[in-house]
């Protein structure tokens, strides 16, 4: 192929990509003027009802659906055949009559027009009144439970125990449901290597039921933590229910109390801090030759204490 062909090929090829593209252009500005203009069309809206007083429930039959006419540009419109939107009806401002909530557009319409973009011009909106029938709820309040797995790192512990708040719930219900609801638990609470305060917000495990919800889905929980030591006291022995006419020796007359507490609880804790006793009674039941001794009073500040005798021998005289 000859030089002057190959040239005029190439002319002819090039002004075919122009007018390709050209012709996309025109097309893509056509559209984009298309979609700009407003245009009017009717939906038909799914409700969601909000804000419904804990003691009612909405029968769910009942949950209508409104034919919203709305004006707006052609972008808009193309977003909402894809997602429609969804009207909530807040049913903490309806009146009531009977079991009915009643909703009517000459109350409701503004409500309606400010879940919409200000571009957005609602046109009308069908039917006038919107009936939703409604039974009573059962509502009670259940402790909530914590399910933790907590490991401290050695040396370090809690300084009394986990707070949870709030520390219960409403379960709001049918009451032949609600009244089987003892308890709920937070999701699975799991920390390793703890050595500082906790503070956490966990959620609850929801319920088995759709028909049963809770005042809230989460909790927080927080605990104090503190390095922690063992020491140790030695303690006097104390005999109760001795008959009066009977009088004993014992050994030992003290004995070591081991505890485990936090490093500022370690320096209040004094012999006097805790009380061992010994009940003269228990031998007539257990048959034994010797006491038991048990602690009986401890510190609050005091996570664990034990005994490093475990019995007391006596001599009755």
């Amino acid at each position: 192929m000859g030089l002057r062909s190959r040239l005029r090929n190439n002319i002819k090829s090039r002004r075919i990509n122009i007018f390709i593209v050209f012709l996309f252009l025109a097309v893509l500005f056509s559209l984009l003027t298309k979609l700009s203009m407003d245009y009017t069309h009717t939906f038909k809206l799914e409700l969601q009802a909000v804000n419904v007083p804990e003691d009612k429930i909405i029968i769910t039959d009942t949950l209508q659906s409104l034919d919203v006419t709305l004006t707006t540009y052609g972008f808009k419109l193309i977003r909402y055949g894809f997602k429609k939107p969804v009207i909530k009806v807040d049913f903490g401002g309806l009146d009531r009559t009977g079991n009915m909530f009643i909703w009517t557009k000459a109350r409701e319409f503004s409500n309606v027009v400010d879940q919409f973009d200000p571009n957005v011009r609602i046109e009308a909106i069908n039917p006038d009144t919107l009936l939703f029938k409604f039974d009573k709820n059962s509502v009670k309040s259940v402790p909530v439970i914590l399910d933790k797995t907590v490991d401290f790192i050695p040396g370090f512990d809690l300084t009394g125990n986990f707070q949870i708040e709030p520390d219960s719930v409403r379960v709001i219900g049918p009451k032949i449901l609600v009244d089987t609801v003892k308890m709920v638990k937070t999701k699975p609470l799991a920390l390793k290597g703890v050595n500082s305060d906790i503070d956490v917000i966990l959620g609850l495990e929801p319920l088995n039921n759709n028909q049963l919800s809770l005042s809230g889905d989460t909790v927080r929980i927080t605990a104090s933590v503190e390095k922690f030591t063992e020491g140790s006291v030695l303690v006097p022995v104390i005999v109760k229910n001795l008959p009066q006419n009977r009088r004993l020796s014992i050994y030992p007359k003290k004995v070591e109390v081991i505890y485990y507490a936090s490093l500022d609880a370690f320096k209040t804790i004094v012999p006097n801090s805790f009380i061992v006793e010994c009940d003269f009674s228990d031998l007539q039941t257990s048959g034994l030759d010797f006491m038991i001794p048990k602690i009986v009073t401890k510190p609050g500040n005091v996570k664990e204490a034990r005994l490093s005798t475990k019995r007391i021998e006596f001599i009755l005289q």
